[in-house]
């Protein structure tokens, strides 16, 4: 990859982007950044205050690829079925995105520090919300799904992000064969789309 000094910012957090997806989060600098980028150490200072800065705008690119991603998913006339679908694809995107993944809702990063990225996260719950409001409005009249989409939206984005975690342990366990967690994690990962319609199904759609 070149990197080209006319946009050195958007350069050096795709950088960072990729080493973090590639390495982690571990031992990453803006010195080490400036390296792989080709540019002086001080460069990444004009752009950046501080590694937390960089790691804020690095998340940022996180959301809008999950985003990204998530909007592929077209809404259709049975709204249970497209709620299932973004789960796979926020799943998916989890476990193709793992370190990304934990940038954007694990680093102990203030949002409200940061506009952008405080922005950009809200901007992909609301793509959730939406397709919440979406499956109750099919369901009750719109006073009642206003007042019970948010909270059904926050358990099925907890519940979502907890499939995620376990089957990213899953992937990490070497004898999966030696392990009654690995065997139910991979019955889960086949079953994925059955059990995340079930838990939609059994939301209560009645005002809160």
């Amino acid at each position: 990859m070149q990197y080209h000094h006319g946009n050195l910012k958007q350069q050096l957090i795709i950088c960072a982007y990729d080493w973090i997806s590639a390495n982690g989060i571990d031992n990453i600098s803006l010195r080490k950044i400036a390296k792989i980028a080709k540019v002086s150490q001080t460069a990444p200072y004009r752009h950046f205050d501080s590694k937390e800065h960089l790691l804020a705008d690095v998340a940022t690119l996180g959301f809008e690829n999950f985003s990204l991603e998530m909007s592929k998913n077209k809404e259709t006339d049975n709204p249970a079925d497209d709620l299932v679908r973004c789960g796979v694809t926020y799943i998916e995107f989890g476990l193709n995105n793992e370190h990304v993944i934990d940038l954007m809702f694990n680093y102990p990063i203030k949002k409200t520090d940061y506009p952008e990225l405080l922005a950009s996260a809200n901007r992909a719950f609301d793509m959730l919300l939406q397709r919440s409001k979406y499956l109750h409005q099919s369901n009750v009249d719109s006073a009642s799904a206003s007042l019970s989409a948010p909270l059904n939206s926050i358990s099925l984005h907890a519940y979502v992000h907890g499939l995620l975690s376990i089957l990213q342990m899953n992937q990490k366990i070497d004898n999966p064969d030696e392990s009654e967690f690995a065997k139910a994690s991979s019955m889960l990962r086949a079953n994925l789309e059955k059990v995340l319609g079930t838990f939609i199904n059994n939301l209560d759609l009645s005002s809160q």
